[in-house]
């Protein structure tokens, strides 16, 4: 039902949204700040050492008290109750409706169309990793927030150009290549590390561009777009 909603409608809610959280952020941000600051930090932190316990206790100290700190905002509250109202309005409005499909174009559409599964779905946070045996190739677009990410590139078979490209707040990525396929990487990132192949750099607010040499002319070759808030990316030959 979900999907139903106009955009318009939605656009207009979360521009509302987005209103009222500055508006609520000039009246009291000297007191929310600081707590969101520290909570945050700790969050990330725990995150980074998450396989000890004094990680985990402090990661979710962190996660929680941001949760809370999110739910205590006008702003999350009118976002939640809005989004309500909409769903209620399109029910009642199917509720109302009848979808009629003709035969012939229920068969015209089912021919045409496919659907096909992804490789990666939209997760907000957890690990995900390709298939350890073979696998048919299908483009990754991806959006993420939490946790790490494995694509291995050596249990598939590239005929052109395949198009890793995935957003992700924070974490790791690797992208595993065989040595018989042409990479194009494109990076950009607020803090982290990129390494690829021999080169590794340390970013901070920048985006960076390689290229292998046989790119252009090669018929099997990978495109990897990744845009980050904090962490590495490490693409590496196998």
């Amino acid at each position: 039902m979900m999907r139903n909603i106009s955009t318009k409608r939605l656009n207009t809610v979360i521009f509302l949204t987005f209103l009222f959280f500055v508006l609520e952020l000039l009246g009291r941000g000297g007191e929310m700040l600081p707590g969101i600051v520290i909570l945050g930090l700790m969050a990330y932190i725990g995150w980074k050492q998450y396989d000890t316990t004094f990680g985990k206790i402090i990661c979710w100290i962190g996660i929680v008290g941001l949760l809370a700190q999110t739910l205590s905002l006008f702003a999350f509250q009118f976002f939640v109750v809005a989004v309500l109202v909409l769903l209620f309005l399109e029910y009642r409005k199917q509720d109302k409706e009848e979808e009629w499909i003709r035969p012939d174009d229920r068969m015209a559409e089912e021919s045409s169309l496919q659907k096909k599964d992804t490789l990666f779905k939209h997760r907000f946070a957890g690990r995900q990793v390709t298939p350890q045996g073979p696998y048919q190739w299908r483009d990754i677009h991806v959006q993420s927030g939490f946790g790490s990410k494995t694509i291995d590139l050596s249990n598939t078979v590239i005929h052109d150009t395949a198009v890793v490209s995935i957003r992700h707040l924070f974490g790791k990525i690797t992208v595993l290549v065989p040595y018989d396929l042409e990479v194009q990487f494109h990076h950009s990132t607020f803090y982290g590390t990129a390494s690829i192949f021999e080169e590794k750099e340390k970013l901070m607010n920048e985006t960076i561009s390689y290229e292998t040499e046989g790119y252009e002319a090669a018929k099997a070759r990978v495109k990897i777009i990744i845009s980050m808030l904090s962490g590495d990316v490490e693409v590496k030959r196998v």
